[in-house]
C-alpha cells in the first residue's frame, strides 16, 4: 500500500508498540483487499462485537493493551445489542440464568474496556444505531469503517454513506486509527450495481421474505432493484424505511449484501438511475411463485415439529419506535378481537435501550402492552439462543434474519401475530 509519511512513521514505532500494532495489521488488512491506500474516517464507528464469551470474540487481553496505552477511536462508537442480561424480560428459567451468567462473566469487564476506548454511553448498544433515538447516523458520503451486516446493508443503500462489510476488531482497529482501506464499497466503481432484479409481485412482499431471495440470488453482488417503488415511497418515509431496513437485514444475511438500489428510492439510484448498472450486469425477476417457494422451502428446526410456540421473538433488526407502537396496537387489536386479555405466548419486542425509553415515555401504548403480558428488551434474540438451553425453545420469529441463524421458526406477520394471541399456529402460508 502506498503510506503517508505520518502512517510510515507508525508502522516503523513512532508512537510506540501498540500504535505500531494497529497500524501493521492495518496495512496487513488493506494489502488482503488490494487497497492502494488508507483513507480517512468520517464519522463514529459501529462494531459487531457487544459481549465477551470466553474463547469467542474478542479477547479482553487485546482490548485491556488498547485501552491501557491510550488509544481511543476517533469519534464515539455504538455497539450491536446489548447482551442478554436482563432476566426479568426474558422469562429465564434458573438453569438458563446460570449457563448465561458463567457465559457472560467477562461482561462488566469488557463494557468497561469499551466505554474507556469511545463507547457513546452505557446504553449505546442496538443494531439500529442510525435512528433518531440513538443518533449514530451519517450524513450522505461520509466514509466509515462499520460491521454488523444489517447496519452496513442500511448506511449504504438508505443513506448513502460509505463503509465495507468490516470485520469485526478490524473495525475498531480502523476507527482507532481514523483510517480504513479504500476499496471495495468506499469507490465509485465499487458501488455499480452488479445485479438488476425486477420485483414483479401483486402486492408488497414481506420485507424479510423478499431480501432473502434478493440475497440468494446475488450473495456478495450489488442488486439494482426495480418495481419496488410501486409499494413504497419516494420520499424515504419511516414507513419506507423500516421496510428497506428489514429487507436489507435478509439481503445481508441471507446472502451477503452490503449495498443495494431501489430504483426512484434510495439516494444514488435517484440520482444516477440505471447508469449505476455496470455493464453486462446479471439480471433476474422475483414474482409471488418464488416468494412461495422459498417460503414453503424452511423447515421447521424444532425437535418436535407440532411443539406449540413457547416464545416470541420480534426485532432482528432492533424495532424503530414507529414498529414498536405499530406491534402494540397489532397485539392489542387482535387481542380484543379474540375477547383474551393477555397473549398465549411469551413475547419479546427488541428495540435500542433509547428507543424503549421514547415508547415508555408513552404511558397509555406502554401500559397497554405490559398489561397484555408482553415484554421488552435491549438484547439481540441470536444472542438468546447462544444458550443452548434457550436453543432447545420452539420459538417463533418475523424475521428471517434470526430464523438464518437459529432453530427459529419463521412466521409472517399476521400469522405472527394469531399464534401469540391463541397460542395455534395456522398451517396455512400466505404472503400478507
Amino acid at each position: 500500500m502506498k503510506l503517508t509519511q505520518e502512517e510510515n512513521a507508525i508502522r516503523k514505532g513512532s508512537r510506540g508498540p501498540v500504535w505500531q500494532k494497529v497500524m501493521n495489521t492495518l496495512i496487513l488488512y488493506g494489502e488482503a483487499l488490494h487497497a492502494e491506500c488508507f483513507v480517512d474516517i468520517e464519522w463514529g464507528g459501529h462494531f459487531s462485537i457487544p459481549f465477551a464469551l470466553p474463547g469467542v470474540g474478542p479477547r479482553l487481553e487485546m482490548l485491556t493493551e488498547l485501552a491501557e496505552a491510550g488509544l481511543k477511536t476517533k469519534y464515539p462508537f455504538t455497539l450491536d445489542p446489548k447482551a442478554p442480561i436482563d432476566f426479568e424480560n426474558l422469562g429465564l428459567s434458573a438453569e438458563q440464568k446460570r449457563v448465561f451468567r458463567e457465559m457472560l462473566r467477562d461482561q462488566p469487564a469488557y463494557d468497561k474496556r469499551m466505554l474507556e476506548l469511545g463507547l457513546r454511553d452505557e446504553n449505546a448498544y442496538t443494531c439500529t444505531p442510525y435512528f433518531t433515538e440513538v443518533g449514530n447516523r451519517p450524513p450522505r458520503g461520509a466514509i466509515l469503517a462499520w460491521s454488523e451486516s444489517s447496519c452496513v446493508v442500511f448506511v449504504n443503500s438508505v443513506l448513502a454513506a460509505r463503509t465495507n462489510r468490516n470485520s469485526s476488531i478490524l473495525d475498531l482497529l480502523s476507527n482507532i486509527a481514523g483510517k480504513t482501506p479504500l476499496t471495495g464499497l468506499l469507490t465509485d466503481e465499487g458501488r455499480r450495481a452488479t445485479w438488476r432484479i425486477d420485483i414483479k409481485v401483486l402486492k408488497r412482499p414481506h420485507p424479510q421474505l423478499l431480501g432473502a431471495a434478493i440475497g440468494r440470488l446475488v450473495m456478495d453482488g450489488v442488486p439494482y432493484i426495480t418495481g419496488l417503488d410501486r409499494f413504497l415511497r419516494p420520499d424515504l418515509d419511516d414507513e419506507t424505511v423500516d421496510y428497506l431496513k428489514e429487507m436489507g437485514a435478509a439481503c445481508a444475511a441471507i446472502g451477503a449484501v452490503g449495498l443495494y438500489h431501489v430504483e426512484n428510492i434510495t439516494p444514488e439510484a435517484i440520482d444516477q438511475g440505471r447508469r449505476l448498472l455496470v455493464a453486462g450486469a446479471a439480471h433476474d425477476a422475483i414474482d409471488d411463485g418464488k416468494l412461495e417457494a422459498l417460503l414453503a422451502s424452511y423447515p421447521v428446526m424444532w425437535k418436535d415439529t407440532q411443539a406449540k410456540p413457547r416464545k416470541c421473538f420480534i426485532g432482528c433488526p432492533h424495532l424503530s419506535l414507529r414498529e414498536l407502537r405499530g406491534w402494540a396496537d397489532s397485539i392489542f387489536d387482535a387481542l380484543q378481537a379474540e375477547g383474551r386479555p393477555r397473549i398465549a405466548v411469551e413475547t419479546i419486542l427488541c428495540a435500542a435501550p433509547h428507543t424503549i425509553s421514547r415508547f415508555k415515555a408513552d404511558t397509555e401504548s406502554y401500559m397497554k402492552l405490559i398489561s397484555a403480558g408482553v415484554k421488552l428488551s435491549p438484547t439481540c434474540p441470536e444472542a438468546y439462543m447462544n444458550n443452548p438451553l434457550c436453543a432447545k425453545e420452539p420459538v417463533i420469529t418475523n424475521s428471517n434474519k434470526f430464523r438464518a441463524f437459529t432453530s427459529a421458526r419463521l412466521l409472517l406477520d399476521e400469522e405472527l401475530i394469531e399464534a401469540i394471541v391463541t397460542g395455534r399456529i395456522n398451517q396455512s402460508r400466505d404472503l400478507k
